[in-house]
């Protein structure tokens, strides 16, 4: 479980509330939507989880544990986060590379590092672009780079910000199935996103935000 306890968030101390008392829980395996106008605070919710932001108030915990000040970069090991643009998370020559750089970081070396970069591509059907450079490729593919990044670190919680946006129809049927088989294998899936026919069609929650609260 993920949980927000009563955060608040400003940005800077003389700086509106972006957030106010917001207490939230994420569970495993959950397919949630974060919705809401644009500048009512969803990106901002992704990146308190993922703790590229710190609450003002509040705690963030994680299976009852208070990782509010834990930074991105320990997060990661049970976190998965895709940006809105995918290209800016990825550094590599090669799409390899990129995925192999988070299991490479926590320790993996050789055929265990191998295996588990391969498996990662096989499952978002990235295989083909093993060679090719990351930032070249079109979104949709970033996009599934970036979650087998995150695949190849364990992740037990995916984090898309709109992930839909500026797809056709067929990019986004693939990233959708890829979401449902992820969320069978017990992946949580937190999506931010304006697209009404997934939260509709896929979610099983919808969170909305609205006045810097959960409406």
């Amino acid at each position: 479980m993920l949980e927000f306890d009563h955060v608040t968030f400003r940005y800077a101390k003389n700086m509106p509330v972006v957030l106010s008392d917001t207490s939230l829980k994420f569970g495993k395996g959950e397919f949630i939507a974060i919705t809401g106008r644009n500048g009512s605070g969803k990106t901002t919710i992704t990146r308190l989880l993922t703790g590229l932001e710190k609450p003002t108030k509040g705690r963030v915990l994680y299976e009852g544990k208070d990782i509010t000040k834990e930074e991105a970069s320990e997060r990661s090991r049970f976190i998965g986060y895709v940006f809105q643009q995918p290209d800016r998370q990825m550094f590599m020559p090669t799409v390899r590379e990129e995925i192999a750089l988070g299991p490479y970081h926590q320790g993996k070396r050789g055929e265990e590092l191998n295996r588990m970069v391969e498996k990662a591509m096989m499952e978002t059907d990235t295989t083909a672009l093993a060679e090719a450079y990351p930032r070249t490729l079109s979104r949709g593919d970033q996009q599934r780079v970036a979650i087998a990044s995150a695949l190849a670190m364990d992740t037990e919680y995916l984090i898309l910000d709109e992930p839909t946006s500026g797809q056709d129809g067929h990019e986004k049927k693939m990233l959708m199935r890829l979401m449902e088989s992820l969320q069978q294998r017990g992946i949580t899936i937190i999506l931010v996103t304006h697209d009404m026919d997934i939260v509709a069609r896929d979610c099983t929650r919808v969170i909305v935000i609205a006045s810097h609260k959960v409406a």
